[in-house]
This record gives structure tokens, C-alpha cells and sequence, in this order.
């Protein structure tokens, strides 16, 4: 509403400046024509110049003449020879001012000037010599009346001569001032014209750029319209993820871990296949939900590197150690060479480096059907600051089209795009594993060879750490980081077990699924410890008032109060209670989820599927040093 008042007020002034110029440019048209008009009058002032010359002259011709005969017919009184002076002096003034006067320049040329002119200057002699004789000349001054006499129409003619130059001349100026004068007016009309054109220009600017401006507002509004539609649902995607992430890991840590159980019952050698072939599949969905929930986090920029101490030959034996039994079931050789020396501790996140190199050394793998996969490990560069190191994954297998090689790290694109592909996959791992490398100060390159093989170089630029070795401390093992990893199931251990019984860790277990209460209820149960469970965080926070736990695990979305609210709380009670160790257990990785446990006051964060070597870590850790098997 203010920008249309601005403009109409724009508009409103724009028309009274038009108004004014316009009036201001008749008002010059109105004194053109007046200058005309005074034009007019100035010239037939200024004729008379010449004419009044030639007519003074003329008159004091006449009176000369007419003086010179009154002195010569009195012949019996003196002459006055003063008036006779008077009168010859005047006339020689004019005669003088007819000579050398600028306007006589006009009448030189006339006849009737060359006629007289000469004449009277000789004239002139002739009364100078009688005037000055004494006693007086008459007879001379008799001939020079005479000749006066004689010369009167002469003069005459001269006088209407001079009035003839000087009206052509004057008719002349003013004919050219005339059509001057109308040039001006004409260019008067035609700068009020184009002034007229240039208001109607502006204003019929105004008007498109009033239009332009209303359709931009009218598109700024759609597009601030779309980008909020955008935003929510990418909020809603975000959320859908979530829900989806957690729903799915709360059956899949179910499935996973009663696969787990059921390999350790006694089955027979087919049944153990038919559990291993479901737990690879199992893992495999693991993968694929994983390769989603990363590429969402990336494109919603939420992923962050959480850099900690890396001792990279220790990362590299746990590589190997996961993959080389992948390797072998296919029949391939696997290696990985590393150069001699000492690689100093870096500062890396552990976990996406891994996940890295483990989506390269899988995809060559699955795409290698007889031959190698080698890995080697070369050390590019070292600082005091800095070390960059190349990892080159090399295979002998099917090779990559040139075509193929431009696309490879977009997203969902698979170098085997068909109906009949035989090898599966969702087309992120690449683009995962490169945007990676990139938040690494680093990238990913690939050469192939169709038929021959491939090698892909990933170049990684790591800051050295400040921590020694020694005080490192050790790494976790490699099941809790990388939950998509096919491994054998490890046999848990007997419930009468003396190590497990030794244990006796009360354990609260806060979890609203069923399958995962009796999941983890039966791994606990096997280390010997004395469980609780409760179905959500009042119950559990009621619970804890009344009696003392060892250890809390607490799941996050259930019913009534969630498992962060839970873990506030009881941080806030009063006394020991408050120090209960709290392991948030929870299908939730999204959405800063383990930010938001540690910063309720959890002590540990660990993502479903949870694995048994993760519980047993966690036993371990929160059971006075004992050891569990």
C-alpha cells in the first residue's frame, strides 16, 4: 500500500513538472514573439540613420545656399560674415560626417553620391580661398552660389539614394531576423513537443515499470509462498525420515538380535544357513537405510565431522579385519600395503572414514568376481601441522565405461543402470563417500579400464594431533561403527557362566517395544545381570526414586514422557540417584539426536540395530572393570 501511495505521489509530480515546463516553454513563445514585434519597431527606428545623415546634410545645403545669396544680394549693407561662417562650417560638419561616416558605407557606391561628393570638395576650396581674401571675394563666392544652385537636385537625389540603400538594407535584416525568428519558434514548438513526447514517454515508462513492479511482487510473493511450502516439507521429509529411521531400526534391532540368538541355539547346518542368509539380508536393508539417512543429512547440510585422535594403522588392521573375510567368501585376494615409517596420530572422524573406504573396498568387491581388491596406503605429504595421505583401492573387475566415469558420484546413478543389473544398491554410496571426502579437505578420483579393473584414490588431508599415542584412548571395536558390516554372529556366553554371574548389575531397561525389551532382556540375562523394565520415562522416574540401579538404558520416543525428558529429571533428583550412568539406547539418528541425549545428561548414545559387542562394551565399562565374554 505505501509503495502504490509513493508511486501515484510520483506520478502526480511527475505531471505538475510536465505542466510547468510546459507552460514555461509557451511563455518563451510568447516573448519570441514579442522580440519579434520589437524586432519590428527597432528597424524602422534604426532606418533613419543613413536617411537623417543625407537629409541633415541636405538641409545644411540649402541653408548654406540659401545664406550665401542673402549676403551677395545685399550689396549695400556689410556682409555678416559671421552667419555666412556659421552656416559654411556646419555644412563642411555634414559634409565631413557624409564622407567618413560608417553608414555612408551604404551610399558610396550610388551614383549619386560619386556625383555630388567630388563636386562639393571642391566647392569647399573655392569658398575657403574666397571667405579668407579680404576685403570679400564676391565674385567667387557668386560662382560657388551658382554652382550650389546647380547642385540641388543633385543633392536632392542623393538624399532619396541614401534613403533607398538604407530601406533595402533594413528590409533586408529584417527579413533575415524574420525567418530567424521563426526558426526559433519552430525549434520553440519542437522542443514543447518533445517535451510533450518525453512526459508521455516517462509515464507510460512509469506505468510498465508500476506493472513490472506488481507482477515482481506478485512473483516474490510465490516464490516466498513456494520456498515456505519448500521449507515445510523439507521439515516434513525430515521428520518422515526420522519416524521412518526409528521405526524401522526398532524392528530391525529386534530382527538382528533374535537372528543373533537363534544362531546360538543348536540348528542344523541348513537352518545355520538360512539364519546367516537372513542376517545378510538383514545387514544389506541396513546398508540401504543408512546410504539414505546419510545423503538426507548431507543435502540438508546436518551432517558435522566430529574429529578425535586416529592412529591410522590401527583404522587400517580393523579395515582389513572386516573385510577380508568379505573378500574371501567371494575367493578374491585382499591386501592392503602401507608404506614403512610411523604415521603420526591425526585428528579424524574415525566413523566417516571408515565409511568411506568401506563403500569403495565393498563396491570393489561386489563388482570383482575373480582376482584382487588391494588397498595401499601412501603418504603424500607431511607438515608439522598437517599429513595427507592417498588411499588407492585397486580391482581386477568389471570395469567402468568412459561415458560411465563423468556420472559416477551422482547421486542414484549406477554404472550397471538396467533391468537385468546383478548387483544391487541404492547409487549414494559414491556421492555419499565423496561429499565425505570433500568435509575432509580432500576428494575421491577414479581411473578404469573396461574389463581390466578400476582404481579408485581417495586423497585425504588430516591435522595432526597434539596427543601421543600413549594417551589415546583405545578405539572402539569395529562392529559399534559400522552397524552395515556383514559379520559372523559371536556365541554369547551360558548363563551359568562364572564371569557372567559375577557380574550382578542391576540394569534399568526403559523401552516401549516389546521385541527389544526381550531382546536386550535376554542379552543382559546371559551376563548375569538383574533387570527392570519399565515401559516410559514417568514409570521410570518413578521407578529409580524407589530403588537403586547400576546402570539406566534408556530408549527416547515412548508414550507418556520421552527418554530425554526422563534423563533431565532424574538428573535433577536429589542425592546418588542422580549419578546413575544413562546409556540412551534408540532407533533415532537424525536431527542432532545425539546431541540432544548428551546434552539431557546421557552418558553414552548408542543407535539401533545395537549390537552385542556394544552392550558388552557398555557392561564393561559400567561394571567396575569386571570382565565380560
Amino acid at each position: 500500500m505505501l509503495v502504490r501511495t509513493n508511486n501515484q505521489r510520483y506520478l502526480l509530480w511527475l505531471a505538475l513538472g510536465t505542466a510547468s515546463m510546459a507552460l514555461a516553454m509557451a511563455s518563451l513563445l510568447v516573448f519570441e514573439l514579442a522580440q519579434r514585434r520589437a524586432i519590428d519597431q527597432g528597424s524602422a527606428i534604426r532606418s533613419d540613420s543613413l536617411t537623417a545623415l543625407a537629409f541633415q546634410f541636405e538641409r545644411e545645403f540649402l541653408r548654406l545656399r540659401q545664406t550665401l545669396g542673402e549676403t551677395l544680394a545685399n550689396k549695400e549693407k556689410t556682409p555678416d560674415l559671421d552667419a555666412l561662417n556659421l552656416r559654411y562650417d556646419i555644412f563642411q560638419s555634414r559634409l565631413t560626417l557624409l564622407r567618413e561616416s560608417p553608414s555612408v558605407s551604404l551610399l558610396t557606391s550610388r551614383d549619386e553620391y560619386k556625383k555630388v561628393v567630388p563636386r562639393l570638395q571642391h566647392l569647399v576650396i573655392e569658398m575657403d580661398t574666397a571667405l579668407a581674401s579680404v576685403p570679400l571675394d564676391r565674385q567667387v563666392l557668386a560662382h560657388t552660389l551658382a554652382d550650389l544652385n546647380d547642385m540641388g537636385a543633385t543633392v536632392q537625389a542623393m538624399t532619396l539614394a541614401a534613403d533607398s540603400s538604407v530601406s533595402r538594407v533594413l528590409e533586408h535584416q529584417a527579413d533575415t531576423m524574420r525567418q530567424q525568428n521563426e526558426l526559433i519558434v519552430w525549434l520553440t514548438l519542437a522542443q514543447l513537443v518533445l517535451l510533450l513526447v518525453a512526459s508521455g514517454s516517462l509515464v507510460v515508462r512509469q506505468r510498465r515499470m508500476e506493472a513490472e513492479r506488481r507482477a515482481m511482487e506478485q512473483l516474490t510473493d510465490e516464490l516466498r509462498e513456494a520456498h515456505f511450502h519448500a521449507e515445510t516439507a523439507n521439515r516434513s521429509k525430515s521428520q518422515f525420515l526420522a519416524n521412518m529411521s526409528h521405526e524401522l531400526r526398532t524392528p530391525f534391532n529386534g530382527l538382528m538380535g533374535m537372528l543373533g540368538l537363534l544362531q546360538t541355539t543348536p540348528v542344523s547346518p541348513q537352518q545355520a544357513d538360512f539364519i546367516q542368509t537372513a542376517q545378510e539380508s538383514a545387514s544389506h536393508l541396513l546398508t540401504l537405510l543408512n546410504d539414505i539417512l546419510d545423503f538426507s543429512a548431507l543435502e540438508s547440510n546436518k551432517m558435522a565431522l566430529k574429529p578425535v585422535p586416529l592412529e591410522i594403522p590401527r583404522l587400517l588392521s580393523e579395515v582389513s579385519a572386516l573385510m577380508l573375510p568379505l573378500a574371501k567368501s567371494k575367493g578374491l585376494e585382499f591386501q592392503i600395503q602401507t608404506p614403512d615409517g610411523i604415521f603420526p596420530v591425526v585428528l579424524a572422524d574415525e566413523t566417516r572414514v571408515k565409511q568411506i573406504l568401506f563403500n569403495l573396498i565393498n563396491n570393489a568387491i561386489k563388482f570383482t568376481s575373480a582376482g584382487s581388491v588391494h588397498m595401499q596406503v601412501l603418504e603424500r605429504s607431511r607438515s608439522l601441522e598437517t599429513l595427507d595421505i592417498a588411499f588407492e583401492i585397486r580391482d581386477t573387475g568389471i570395469g567402468i565405461e568412459p561415458v560411465a566415469l563423468t556420472r559416477l558420484f551422482q547421486r542414484f546413478y549406477q554404472v550397471e543402470d538396467s533391468s537385468t543389473r546383478r548387483f544391487g544398491g541404492t547409487g549414494l554410496g559414491l556421492e555419499i563417500s565423496q561429499s565425505l571426502a570433500r568435509m575432509m579437505n580432500g576428494e575421491i578420483n577414479v581411473q578404469s579400464t573396461v574389463g581390466e579393473g578400476s582404481t579408485f584414490t581417495v586423497l585425504l588431508g588430516f591435522p595432526i594431533s597434539p596427543v601421543a599415542v600413549e594417551s589415546i584412548a583405545p578405539a572402539p571395536s569395529l562392529s559399534m561403527l559400522v552397524s552395515q558390516a556383514t559379520t559372523l554372529p559371536v556365541p554369547l556366553p551360558s548363563t551359568d557362566s562364572p564371569e557372567s554371574s559375577a557380574m550382578a548389575m542391576r540394569i534399568l531397561v526403559v523401552e516401549d517395544h516389546l521385541i527389544n525389551q526381550k531382546l536386550v532382556g535376554v542379552l543382559l540375562g546371559r551376563m548375569g545381570c538383574s533387570i527392570s523394565y519399565c515401559e516410559n520415562g514417568q514409570l521410570a522416574l518413578d521407578l529409580v526414586q524407589q530403588e537403586a540401579f547400576d546402570l539406566i538404558l534408556m530408549d527416547v520416543n515412548m508414550p507418556v514422557m520421552d527418554g530425554l525428558a526422563a534423563t533431565r529429571l532424574i538428573r535433577a533428583l536429589p542425592g546418588v540417584v542422580a549419578q546413575t550412568p544413562i546409556v540412551v539406547l534408540t532407533a533415532d539418528v537424525m536431527n542432532e539426536a545425539k546431541d540432544r541425549a548428551m546434552k539431557a545428561g546421557a552418558n553414552e548414545f548408542v543407535s539401533k540395530p545395537v549390537k552385542l559387542d556394544q552392550l558388552r562394551a557398555i557392561i564393561q565399562k559400567y561394571s567396575g572393570n569386571k570382565v565380560v565374554k
